[in-house]
């Protein structure tokens, strides 16, 4: 399906860049496949500025059986780590009810359940993902959430004190029915707390990775301030997190709270103004950015693969498998894709067909050069591979 509507005010769309056709980031074959491949590109709302895919593909092709697990990174676990300990300061406690959306495998409310022992329920699609629920004590529903499942939980649990939403409001094809559902199912005084990628670092770090059919959107504060504004909620908090390349974390509540607003509403809001975030120019220029990237990226490949290099890639991340497939970084090139989840192990990369090993083998066969997707988590990369490094492997 091509949508010709922003999925938050409903207006026009333009055209910032073809990217071609890729196959699904998240569908990992058994044996090397031709994969189906679907067209995407990269648009802005030309009223609200909001940049988006236009390209919708049905949420069960993609979330069903879901192959990306927060629990295996440890950076994702202190970041979990840091927002419960952010959570004392809004009076979270054992009585608290918590609600999260895109539970992924439970390691954030099995976490939660284990250091405060509050309420919990958690809701996700993926099917092969709900067996990983650790705790008998937190109740996980498999399904999507939307104002009308909203109505069958409040029916349920009652009214939430805690809703998340961490990295999943890219996901979904309208973020209204997310944001007008949270209103319905959390009490007054309740806070809603989103975290995803920030528009700003996609666009000053030349994150095209970040597009592929599993995000739509991409969003700003300006955006979430949008959502909030359609649905009965205000944004009353907001601060950087260091996920997914740079990510913001939001804090809103329901209008009808009588609490005060941070300032640093006003100083993010000028800072995405100054960066003009919401300039077509300056959103039309990606493009050219995009492009001149992607050559390099491919000849510089190209130029070590001539000189007898062995070059192998690390992370078969959604964004890894988006890049080499905008890049055409193919088997011709590339020998090995290493990674720590035992889900993707021993399977092939969508679209490039490269055969995805357990980490401990990197020392076991001839590799120079690992390109790393998963470059968000290159700290603790780097500390898990010292002595690829030490023997004189390079990182790209």
């Amino acid at each position: 399906m091509n949508s010709k509507k922003c999925r938050i005010c409903r207006k026009g769309l333009k055209r910032i860049l073809s990217l071609g056709k890729i196959s699904l980031v998240g569908e990992f074959p058994k044996s090397k496949k031709n994969l189906k491949k679907f067209k995407i590109s990269l648009n802005f709302c030309e009223k609200c500025k909001h940049v988006q895919i236009s390209e919708l593909i049905n949420p069960n092709k993609l979330f069903k059986n879901y192959f990306w697990e927060t629990g295996i990174s440890t950076t994702n676990l202190k970041l979990i780590n840091d927002i419960i300990k952010k959570l004392k300061k809004y009076k979270i406690n054992k009585k608290s009810k918590v609600f999260e959306i895109a539970c992924n495998d439970g390691s954030f409310l099995n976490s939660l359940q284990k250091k405060i022992g509050c309420f919990s329920v958690g809701i996700d699609p993926a099917k092969n993902l709900s067996k990983k629920n650790k705790s008998n004590k937190v109740i996980r529903l498999i399904d999507y959430f939307n104002k009308k499942k909203s109505n069958k939980i409040k029916k349920k649990y009652g009214e939430f004190d805690f809703v998340f939403a961490r990295n999943v409001l890219a996901h979904v094809k309208d973020p209204n029915t997310i944001f007008s559902g949270v209103k319905n199912i959390m009490s007054t005084a309740g806070v809603f707390i989103i975290e995803a990628p920030s528009l700003l670092n996609i666009l000053k770090f030349n994150q095209y990775d970040n597009v592929f059919h599993e995000h739509i959107g991409f969003h700003s504060l300006k955006s979430v301030i949008d959502l909030s504004n359609l649905n009965g909620l205000k944004v009353i908090n907001v601060e950087k997190i260091d996920s997914q390349g740079g990510s913001l974390r939001y804090f809103l509540t329901s209008n009808d709270n009588n609490v005060s607003v941070s300032k640093n509403i006003d100083a993010f809001l000028k800072n995405e103004t100054k960066n003009k975030l919401f300039s077509n120019k300056k959103l039309l220029n990606f493009k050219i950015k995009i492009n001149n990237h992607r050559k390099t990226l491919l000849n510089f490949l190209k130029k070590l693969k001539e000189n007898g290099k062995k070059i192998s890639v690390y992370g078969a991340s959604g964004k890894g498998q988006a890049l080499m497939q905008y890049c055409d970084i193919g088997n011709e090139v590339i020998d090995f894709c290493f990674d720590k989840s035992k889900l993707k192990q021993n399977r092939f990369t969508p679209g490039t067909n490269i055969k995805i090993l357990d980490p401990v083998l990197i020392e076991k066969l001839p590799v120079n050069y690992l390109l790393l997707l998963s470059w968000n988590l290159k700290k603790e990369i780097f500390k898990q591979q010292k002595n690829f490094v030490n023997k004189g492997g390079r990182f790209i």
